[in-house]
């Protein structure tokens, strides 16, 4: 009985299509989207126009494979799949599955089009889409610099400009290229159109106070950082809209509206390494009772990093205060005993820290550090060659 009601499903569909001029094609087009019936979108707009020669099926048929692909080979070819209502499209990225998977080469179907109908800039924005999309997920990947894919993306969307077209995406993408090339001052006006145009963007916002901070206006990078923050629902990017606020507060040397920021960017998003260390140099310049929470918060992001030694350095060498650093790598041999790579790590880097203070402990504590990596790493690991450099110099000194 099911198949039969499917079946009948599918003819009923089949007639109502027969006939269909274009607008109502995408209204239903529209309508199978909002459903995420993303394949039959699909499948009802090829079907209606197989060659490709109609703009608007074109663009419309451009966008379910941007944003609703399940994978996609080279940019080109799209996999497409109807969802129930409460699925999201990322269940299925990147996994293996039964999908419908069709062979559309946007730039080129868009180039042929823009051959025909020259004075059609909608084709001009949904290739400076095209473009954008490739670079944010793809990069360098299909034979395109980055500066290449800015070029392309830039000359399409400001035709889409020119000639009133352009949607606050053009807008806002035209001035995340102008960051990127740090013309910080360039940027501003496109991210106040972006906004113009649609003001619950978030990232116009957060990327508008962004270029703010770098042209030091920090009474508008605080407005629109603010902004951002109360916008941004995903928990990483609302902890980057506190941070920012924090480092705006840092600049105009406010310690106290600093701490609550950072604090709140560690509450939103908790443990991010860009938050957690601005936060504990605070905590160790200030003497803070939380000092040592957070000391053990950020070594723990990966104690097997050198990066998490070497900042950790700077922070307690800033402040004169490397024997409490001493006191707390002491503590974390014992914890960590099992791990050669993190107990080597720890020696090395009490090793450098003695090396200006008691250099007889500097070299007890690079030749633990070298047993230790010994299980761990090959000979001509270049972790051993700055070890023994270090002992060569110690024994010189010591003549």
């Amino acid at each position: 009985m099911k198949c039969i009601s499917i079946f009948c499903f599918f003819i009923a569909f089949s007639l109502q299509s027969v006939g269909q001029t274009e607008d109502q094609i995408i209204l239903i087009a529209d309508n199978l989207v909002k459903d995420k019936k993303y394949d039959s979108a699909f499948k009802v707009l090829q079907k209606f126009d197989p060659k490709n020669k109609r703009s608007a099926i074109v663009l419309l048929e451009e966008n379910i494979c941007l944003n609703y692909f399940v994978s996609n080979v080279n940019f080109s070819m799209f996999a497409l799949k109807n969802l129930d209502k409460n699925e999201d499209i990322e269940k299925y990225r990147g996994k293996d599955g039964s999908f419908s998977l069709y062979d559309f080469p946007i730039n080129n179907i868009l180039d042929s089009l823009i051959a025909v109908f020259p004075n059609d800039y909608k084709l001009y924005q949904g290739l400076g889409s095209y473009y954008y999309e490739v670079h944010l997920k793809y990069g360098e990947q299909l034979g395109k610099t980055t500066e290449e894919l800015f070029n392309l993306i830039e000359f399409n969307f400001k035709k889409a400009i020119d000639h009133h077209v352009a949607d606050f995406m053009s807008y806002y993408v035209l001035g995340y290229i102008a960051i990127n090339r740090e013309k910080y001052q360039e940027a501003i006006p496109y991210f106040l159109k972006s906004l113009e145009l649609n003001k619950d963007y978030a990232s116009s916002s957060y990327n508008l106070a962004y270029a703010y901070l770098y042209v030091d206006n920090h009474v508008d990078a605080l407005k629109y950082a603010k902004i951002a923050l109360d916008q941004y629902g995903d928990g990483q990017y609302k902890g980057d809209a506190a941070r920012m606020i924090a480092v705006i507060y840092s600049e105009l040397k406010d310690e106290k509206k600093e701490i609550e920021f950072y604090e709140l960017s560690n509450k939103i998003d908790p443990n991010n390494y860009e938050t957690l260390k601005p936060l504990l140099n605070i905590y160790v310049r200030t003497n803070s009772l939380l000092c040592d929470n957070f000391l053990n918060a950020f070594f723990s992001l990966d104690p097997t990093n050198p990066t998490i030694y070497d900042d950790l350095e700077k922070i307690f060498y800033a402040d004169n205060k490397t024997n409490q650093l001493i006191d707390f790598y002491k503590q974390k041999v014992s914890d960590f005993g099992k791990s050669k790579i993190v107990v080597g790590n720890l020696y090395f880097y009490m090793g450098r820290i003695y090396l200006n203070s008691d250099k007889t402990l500097a070299k007890q504590y690079f030749n633990n550090a070298k047993t230790s990596f010994s299980g761990v790493f090959d000979k001509d690991n270049a972790v051993f060659l700055t070890i023994d450099q270090a002992l060569r110099e110690i024994d010189t000194d010591a003549k």
